[in-house]
């Protein structure tokens, strides 16, 4: 009885979910993912999948293509090679982005190491006059 129960319960939150517009629901009663695929076979299809496989769990294999497939030839090569020289291009502007920050690091470091410097030199000419007041103070003194 509980398990009819259960299973009525599964059920009418599959129907509930489905009733929503545009969603999809995965055989694990969760709602798929819409990505885009940008694999060579199918570059700029887009499709649904359950959102527990892309993750290390794997439990759900849900499926299913949200457009039609575009015929081989140039459209779909074009749009391929678009793609990948896009991410080139988001690549190099991120390596940039990382070799300015570097230089940013490596001056800031250098400035630290300076400032470490300036810090010896004031601490020895400290030294240095005290050295100097404890011998006038001896001297005036003895």
């Amino acid at each position: 009885m509980s398990s009819s129960s259960s299973t009525s319960r599964n059920q009418l939150q599959v129907t509930h979910l489905q009733s929503q517009e545009g969603v999809k629901v995965c055989d694990c009663v969760v709602p798929a993912k819409e990505r885009t695929c940008w694999q060579i076979i199918n570059p700029g299809r887009r499709f649904w999948n359950c959102q527990n496989s892309m993750t290390r769990l794997r439990k759900c294999n849900f499926f299913e293509c949200k457009d039609e497939e575009q015929a081989d030839g140039y459209y779909k090569n074009l749009l391929y090679s678009l793609k990948q020289k896009l991410d080139a291009k988001d690549e190099l502007s991120e390596m940039n982005k990382l070799r300015r920050r570097i230089a940013e690091v490596e001056k800031s470091e250098k400035e630290v190491h300076d400032a470490r410097k300036a810090i010896g030199r004031y601490r020895m000419i400290v030294s240095l006059l005290f050295a100097c007041l404890a011998l006038c103070v001896l001297k005036l003194g003895g």
